[in-house]
């Protein structure tokens, strides 16, 4: 396969499957929001913060997407793995890894929606365990961070930035 498609699928996978989960994941807790609300407007603050953990899954995919395009050459420039030499595939292979495991371990941003709607509702029974369901529902995000991480050192390190 020429190296352009690994690259583009990388960034792809990064953005598209991380941004669906982010979208999974708000539109969870914002239906808990919506409710809480409903019950009594001083809910907005609490429940606008944590509807919107799960949307970070989709800023790392977005990051990783931008890192991926930047380290191949198309944004910038001109794409630098235009050869089909065994090294280059090699390269971009690592890129669409890299996307793939920002992809997945984004799709952590749907238990994260259910975990931040539960802690919505608790939060508008109980106002003062806000900071503990923040605490709950980024728990959630470690896997997303482990995953940001993990591209990033196969970038810098497998291709460069």
């Amino acid at each position: 396969m020429d190296p352009i498609v690994y690259v583009s699928l990388g960034a792809a996978l990064a953005a598209g499957i991380a941004g669906v989960a982010s979208a999974f994941g708000i539109g969870i807790a914002g239906t808990a929001a919506a409710g809480a609300v409903a019950e009594d407007e001083k809910n907005f603050r609490n429940a606008l913060i944590l509807e919107g953990l799960p949307m970070t899954q989709s800023i790392y995919g977005l990051i990783t997407l931008f890192l991926i395009l930047m380290s191949a050459g198309i944004i910038g420039g001109g794409f630098k793995f235009t050869a089909n030499t065994p090294e280059n595939i090699v390269k971009s292979a690592i890129l669409l890894g890299a996307g793939l495991t920002v992809g997945l371990t984004g799709l952590s941003a749907i238990p994260q929606g259910i975990i931040a709607s539960a802690g919505i509702g608790a939060v508008a029974k109980n106002p003062k365990t806000f900071t503990q369901n923040v605490v709950f529902a980024a728990m959630a995000e470690t896997t997303a961070i482990f995953g940001l991480v993990g591209a990033l050192i196969m970038i810098a390190t497998g291709v460069g930035l």
